[in-house]
């Protein structure tokens, strides 16, 4: 059996664990039609000296493409590649005002969590496309401007959107900062991704005109879905 080829890869610069890099490597494999639908894949022991690794971290990482319906094992023949990923449907980090209203669009949120915290109304929320879970969202909102909101509305609508809203007024200054980390063991429980698996993490404070801020919110977004698109601007 041949090697897969595959350029250098470096595994020891990536704070993500060995079976979470391979599998994604993996993965990618069978996205491009290197190892193709009903192919067999090289054996574990061969995937394992090619990339210097012990087994045991072959077979955790081709456990997760198990997990996606993408391979398949038979015993004593081998496992093989079941099926490609479908098409990803990407979570847009919008960086507009008009198109981060709409980021959440065709998303169904459930409310996790909700408490008053110093003049805020704290709201944790996860946002599900079908029944995959894409983001979690954590959101401190003015009292102030929750006083004009419905029960359902704090639960259900999106944070920018409740800015939004007439009773609210326009917002002052909005910014936003996005950064890449890893999940930790609640994050990576919620979004049923592995632990240390990529991030992307969207901060969004919003104050209004006098300076004060009423709204922080910190999304998780699932690092193998979000997108960052912006037309690169010259001089």
């Amino acid at each position: 059996m041949s090697e897969t080829a595959v350029p250098f890869v470096d595994l020891t610069h990536n704070r993500a664990p060995l079976y979470v890099q391979l599998s994604t490597l993996f993965r990618r494999f069978i996205v491009s039609g290197q190892w193709t639908v009903g192919a067999r894949i090289p054996p574990h022991e061969d995937l394992a000296v090619q990339f210097e690794v012990n087994p045991a971290t072959i077979r955790k990482a081709i456990a997760l493409l198990e997990e996606e319906g993408l391979v398949e094992r038979f015993r004593p023949r081998g496992t093989f590649v079941k099926a490609k990923p479908p098409a990803v449907q990407w979570f847009e980090i919008a960086s507009q005002w008009d198109s981060a209203l709409h980021a959440y669009d065709g998303l169904t949120p459930s409310l996790i969590e909700a408490h008053d915290d110093e003049g805020y109304r704290v709201l944790k929320r996860l946002y599900r496309r079908g029944r995959e879970p894409i983001v979690i969202e954590e959101c401190s909102l003015a009292h102030h401007l929750r006083r004009h909101l419905g029960v359902a509305e704090l639960a259900e609508t999106p944070s920018l959107r409740l800015l939004a809203r007439p009773a609210s007024g326009p917002p002052g200054p909005v910014e936003e900062t996005v950064r890449f980390g890893i999940a930790d063991g609640k994050i990576a429980a919620a979004l049923r991704i592995p632990l240390n698996a990529p991030l992307a993490i969207v901060h969004i404070t919003a104050h209004d005109n006098a300076g004060a801020l009423v709204l922080e919110s910190r999304a998780y977004l699932r690092g193998d879905l979000a997108r960052l698109s912006e037309s690169i601007r010259f001089g």
